[in-house]
């Protein structure tokens, strides 16, 4: 199979980069007012660079990070708008793997959404990124090493995950995971022990505990108690954020051996300032990523986390420039 890498390699300074491996796609979302089960329903659509690797390498960049992104796009027009849209915003692309079109597309993800911008249902086409694999890996393993935090997706490979954070516990690198989604948060079943920071919301985290079935008939507030008891039984365990929409942000860690649970409520507001929930989480993982590179503690990069979060849903990009406004916060450390 052919492919290249862009660019000559060029690597910024030494452990001031974060490097973020994971999907980028196009977004292809379809708003309807009222959703008509299986049959067409009127409405509008829209096109735009997406994907959770992605869109977390452009929030950092906006928010004066250097940000290194691996992943594999193909020589399509969409894998052109996606290298495009991440250069634009600061974001180190010479290290992309790029996959002959002939062979791969360049992933795609398709939403339904209703007409306040909350998904309906999806499909990802993301077979692409199995390119992501264990040569492409051992190519950039320098770059990985002498990033100061990883950050990855679990759109990847199951094996390429393990390999991700065995390279990353070998060098002493923080890493910080995003879930994703319940389907795919199978894939961090026994290897929380390895990971330093999680972002999730709660029908993930209850599924990575094998607790989403019996917990799922409770009440939300009953469900996070539960959690929380749930997590007191394991030693090890990562900085977990878990995202909860209107009831803000809840995160987990561990203080002188004894678990500690933290609320942090979500920004209020007024509901005709809502435009679009669609990258929200990937933003809060991104601030919160800043903070902890930055040096800032879990609470103040939490914090942060959901101002970034709260203008994303603001706008009806999945990444807003606007929050290049906080980026003063890791300029004023």
């Amino acid at each position: 199979m052919l492919y290249l890498f862009l660019g000559g390699g060029n690597i910024l300074s030494s452990k001031q980069n974060i490097v973020v491996v994971g999907g980028a796609n196009i977004d292809i979302k379809g708003y309807s007012r009222n959703y008509i089960l299986h049959s067409s329903s009127p409405g509008w659509v829209k096109q735009s660079p997406g994907g959770v690797g992605r869109n977390i390498a452009e929030n950092l960049a906006l928010l004066k990070q250097n940000v290194i992104l691996l992943t594999v796009l193909s020589d399509d027009s969409y894998g052109e708008t996606l290298i495009k849209s991440v250069q634009n915003s600061g974001v180190n692309t010479d290290h992309i793997k790029i996959i002959d079109k002939e062979n791969y597309k360049t992933g795609i993800y398709l939403a339904h959404l209703d007409e306040n911008g909350d998904l309906i249902g999806a499909v990802n086409d993301m077979r692409i990124l199995k390119e992501i694999d264990e040569e492409y890996l051992t190519e950039k393993l320098k770059v990985i090493k002498e990033s100061s935090l990883l950050v990855l997706d679990t759109n990847l490979e199951k094996d390429i995950i393990d390999l991700l954070l065995k390279t990353a516990d070998e060098n002493k690198t923080r890493t910080l995971v995003e879930a994703v989604s319940v389907e795919k948060s199978h894939k961090l079943k026994g290897e929380l022990d390895k990971i330093d920071y999680i972002r999730l919301n709660l029908d993930e985290a209850e599924e990575i505990f094998s607790l989403r079935e019996e917990n799922r008939r409770f009440s939300f507030s009953k469900r996070i108690k539960l959690f929380f008891q749930a997590s007191e039984k394991f030693s090890q365990l990562p900085v977990m954020i878990v995202s909860a929409g209107d009831h803000g942000v809840y995160l987990f860690k561990r203080e002188k051996n004894k678990l500690i649970k933290k609320h942090f409520r979500a920004e209020k507001l007024e509901k005709e300032k809502i435009v679009e929930t669609t990258g929200a989480g990937d933003a809060l993982s991104a601030a919160f990523a800043a903070g902890i590179a930055s040096g800032f503690s879990e609470e103040l990069s939490v914090e942060l986390g959901i101002k970034a979060a709260s203008l994303t849903i603001k706008s009806s990009l999945t990444c807003n420039p606007e929050i290049s406004k906080l980026g003063r916060n890791f300029n004023e450390k």
